[in-house]
């Protein structure tokens, strides 16, 4: 058993080592992976080594590379050392946190980074939570407190900004709002929610008889990072009567720094955030997070009285986690985070969020400083949008779409780097989110020159074509 965990850490590392040197992205074919693994499960067993180097050599790289410190896709993130030994001591002394009695040391572990993560942006003592796997499960647990809160109505509505991340709507339908239920609320001009269309939204559905139980805010976009007007948000669900809950899934641990505190002023004020882990705070997957104002609420969904676990009833300050969420089977996720923030310290990670958005920042200005380069949309966190768009060039939109899928498809495919693009108002947009604590700005600066190189050679085969 030593000799392998000691062989397993050793490729780990290896990897790790390596990473500035290799690729961020690796794919391959489904029908090239079928010839490779679609097997029937053997009968008799390899020797354990050979699985071990089998798996590292063969399965895990074929992947985008979220560590790597080029990898500016999505929405990645690199994970401390003491966060992945974390994962492996949890898988190896197998605590099942549903319950108290189950695992009393690990839920209050559990307990003890939620109220860190309470603090951190402002909540109330009467404030909690649980840990989940990432913000769909943060969105959905919450909105079933959103739910019974407004006693279960019929023709229940949702509202949520035309940039919220899918998991809004996909929570929203497993909760019971109808699809057509599911209100789009316009953006302005930066993308943050139009706080005139939701009021109007609100209005009419109200006169026509429908019922609003949520609204979703947004603390970070997923394609632009821009963050919804939350104060005026919860100004507005104070005096209607509706739910809040914002999704700080990507920009909720930005709260950390000082100016994170201040873009997000207002998220304190929320009936429930959800955040991960696993996105900003560098830990491994899964980490997500769902604070409520009142925890109460969580624990008037969830808690269902079970014959067959009636010995969990241990004393009146003894909370099941189980009662609060979706989960009664439940992973030890706090570790983690608490091993990495013993280890590191809070002013190491306040400095690794802090760099992400001052590289954002640096990136806009080289996009505004390029005659290549067109901003779609000005650094908010640590997301920046653009496109290549040479002054002069006469293209349009269509024209220009096509070189920006080209040159997307050449840093997939030949560079180092990964990036990902989103659409804004039916523009296509490449998008660097630079969140990794290993990133460099020379990693960012280079990335850029390379999609301008690209760009203009790219740019005479369009012309051709």
């Amino acid at each position: 058993m030593l000799d392998l965990a000691r062989r397993a850490a050793e490729l780990v590392v290896q990897r790790i080592e390596n990473l500035p040197d290799d690729t961020a992205w690796e794919g391959e074919f489904k029908q090239g992976l079928d010839a490779q693994f679609m097997q029937d499960p053997p009968e008799e067993g390899r020797p354990a080594a050979d699985v071990l180097e089998w798996a590292a050599r063969d399965i895990l790289p074929i992947a985008t590379r979220l560590d790597h410190p080029r990898c500016f896709g999505f929405i990645p993130t690199s994970p401390t050392w003491p966060g992945v030994l974390a994962d492996f001591m949890a898988a190896g002394y197998n605590p099942n946190t549903c319950t108290w009695l189950a695992a009393s040391g690990p839920s209050h572990l559990e307990l003890v980074v939620v109220d860190w993560l309470r603090r951190w942006i402002g909540y109330p003592d009467s404030a909690g939570g649980l840990l989940t796997s990432g913000g769909s499960a943060a969105s959905l647990d919450a909105f079933v407190a959103a739910r019974e809160r407004a006693g279960h109505p019929e023709r229940a509505t949702v509202y949520m900004s035309d940039q919220s991340h899918s998991a809004q709507v996909r929570a929203a339908h497993i909760v019971g709002v109808r699809p057509e239920c599911v209100r789009r609320v316009p953006s302005d001009g930066r993308f943050r929610l139009d706080m005139d269309a939701l009021a109007r939204a609100v209005a009419d559905d109200r006169a026509a008889g429908f019922n609003p139980i949520a609204i979703c805010a947004n603390a970070g976009a997923g394609s632009t990072g821009t963050i919804d007007p939350l104060e005026a948000m919860a100004d507005y669900c104070e005096a209607e009567g509706i739910w809040l809950h914002v999704d700080g899934a990507y920009g909720g641990f930005a709260a950390v720094t000082e100016r994170g505190k201040q873009l997000l002023a207002g998220i304190e004020r929320a009936d429930s955030v959800g955040m991960d882990a696993h996105k900003w705070f560098f830990q491994p997957y899964e980490a997500g997070c769902l604070l409520v104002k009142d925890v109460g609420r969580l624990e008037n969904a969830f808690a269902v009285p079970h014959d067959m676990l009636q010995d969990t009833i241990w004393g009146g300050n003894h909370p099941n986690v189980s009662d609060r969420g979706l989960q009664l089977s439940r992973s030890f996720r706090a570790l983690k985070i608490w091993m990495s923030v013993q280890t590191f310290g809070m002013a190491a990670f306040r400095r690794a969020v802090s760099r992400g958005m001052e590289l954002a920042a640096r990136a806009e200005d080289f996009i505004r400083n390029s005659p290549n380069l067109e901003l779609l949309n000005p650094a908010s966190l640590g997301i920046v949008c653009f496109r290549i768009s040479p002054a002069g060039a006469g293209l349009d939109d269509a024209a220009l779409e096509g070189v920006n899928r080209t040159v997307l498809a050449r840093v997939f495919w030949e560079d180092r780097a990964f990036m990902s693009s989103t659409r804004l108002r039916q523009t296509f947009a490449l998008r660097l989110c630079i969140v990794n604590h290993t990133t460099t700005w020379d990693d960012v600066r280079e990335t850029l020159e390379t999609v301008e190189r690209f760009g203009a050679e790219a740019l005479p085969r369009m012309g051709e074509s």
